[in-house]
C-alpha cells in the first residue's frame, strides 16, 4: 500500500507536487495522468525515495519515506522511463549490481537475477551489452532490475513509451497480473490513454491532485461530459435523430460519424449505442474519442 499524506516535493527550489493526499491499496493499480510538468514523475520519484520530500510524508507498506528511506527502497521496485547510458556492462551485470545493493549474496543473488530476467523475458540475453538493447528490451531490463528483490510495490514512469503494440500488450498483462497477485502498482502515463489493466486513475494539474477514482468515467463527476463517437456508414444524420430525447448533445461530423457529448453518470455509453441499433441503424464502430481518460486532462 502507498499512502501520500500532504506530500510536497520541490525541485531546484520550485514546488512540483503540492500537498498531495492519496491512498493506493494492495491489489490496486493506479495510473497518474496529467499534462507535461504536472508533477507525475516527481510524485513517483518521491514515493521511491529518489527525490526528498519538502513537506508531508509518504508511507509505503507502513514505512515512512521521510524517516525510513532505505527500508522503503527495499519495499518498492522502481522502473524509470529510460535506461541509463552505461557502456561496457552486460545485462546480467546491470541486474546484479542492483541485487547486490539490496544485500543479496551468493546463491540467493544468482537465483534472484535469473528469476528477474526470466520474469522480464530476458533469460537468453543476460550476456549482451546494454547498448545492444532496443527500446522494448531496455524497458524489460528496467523491469527485471525492479523485480530482483520481489517487491510488494511497483512504480512505473512512462511504462509504455517506446513500446510496439505487442510489447505494450505484454506489459499491460504484466500490470494486470501484478495487482491480481496483491502487488500495488503506481504508474505515470504520459499520453493520458489509460489501458484497461489499471483499476484506478488520478489526475494531476500543476502539482495538485484534482480528481481520482476507479477506471470508470461515471466516477468523475455527475455532470462531467465526455465526447463519444459512433460510426454508421452513410447514416450519421439518421443516428443523430435516433438519439433525440436522450440527455445527449449529438451532431453529425460527416456522412458516417456522430459525435455525442454526454455525462456517463446520467447515461451509459452502451445505451447510446443500443438506441441507435434499436432504430435499425447499423453501427460500425463506437467509443470515446479520444479516450475518456485523455479527455480528463484537456
Amino acid at each position: 500500500m502507498i499512502q501520500f499524506d500532504r506530500a510536497t516535493v520541490a525541485r531546484a527550489g520550485h514546488v512540483v507536487v503540492q500537498e498531495l493526499s492519496l491512498r493506493v491499496l494492495a491489489g490496486q493499480s493506479l495510473a497518474v495522468i496529467g499534462r507535461s510538468g504536472a508533477g507525475k514523475s516527481a510524485m513517483l520519484a518521491a514515493a521511491g525515495c529518489m527525490l526528498p520530500l519538502h513537506a508531508g510524508d509518504i508511507a509505503v507498506d507502513g514505512r515512512s519515506a521521510r524517516l525510513e528511506p532505505e527500508a522503503v527502497r527495499r519495499t518498492i521496485g522502481y522502473v524509470p522511463s529510460r535506461l541509463p547510458v552505461w557502456p561496457g556492462i552486460r545485462v546480467d551485470e546491470f541486474v546484479e549490481l542492483w541485487a547486490a545493493e539490496g544485500g543479496l549474496r551468493g546463491e540467493p543473488l544468482r537465483a534472484a537475477i535469473d528469476r528477474a530476467l526470466t520474469a522480464a523475458g530476458l533469460e537468453r540475453r543476460g550476456h549482451e551489452p546494454l547498448e545492444a538493447l532496443d527500446d522494448g528490451h531496455a524497458k524489460r531490463l528496467l523491469l527485471a532490475r525492479a523485480l530482483v528483490h520481489d517487491p510488494h510495490v511497483l512504480l512505473f514512469d512512462d511504462p509504455f513509451g517506446g513500446l510496439d503494440p505487442v510489447e505494450r500488450r505484454e506489459l499491460e498483462q504484466f500490470v494486470a497480473d501484478a495487482h491480481l497477485m496483491g502487488r500495488t502498482v503506481l504508474a505515470a502515463i504520459d499520453d493520458g490513454d489509460v489501458p484497461a489493466c489499471f483499476t484506478h486513475v488520478a489526475v494531476l494539474r500543476e502539482g495538485r491532485l484534482v480528481a481520482a477514482g476507479p477506471v470508470d468515467p461515471a466516477a468523475f463527476g455527475g455532470d462531467r461530459r465526455f465526447r463519444y463517437r459512433i460510426t454508421s456508414r452513410a447514416r450519421a444524420e439518421d443516428a443523430v435523430r435516433s438519439l433525440q430525447g436522450l440527455p445527449v448533445e449529438a451532431r453529425a461530423i460527416d456522412l458516417d460519424a456522430v459525435e455525442a457529448m454526454f455525462a456517463p453518470a446520467a447515461l451509459s455509453a452502451s445505451r447510446l449505442v443500443a438506441t441507435v441499433v434499436a432504430a435499425g441503424i447499423p453501427v460500425d464502430a463506437a467509443g470515446f474519442h479520444p479516450a475518456w481518460t485523455a479527455q480528463l486532462i484537456e
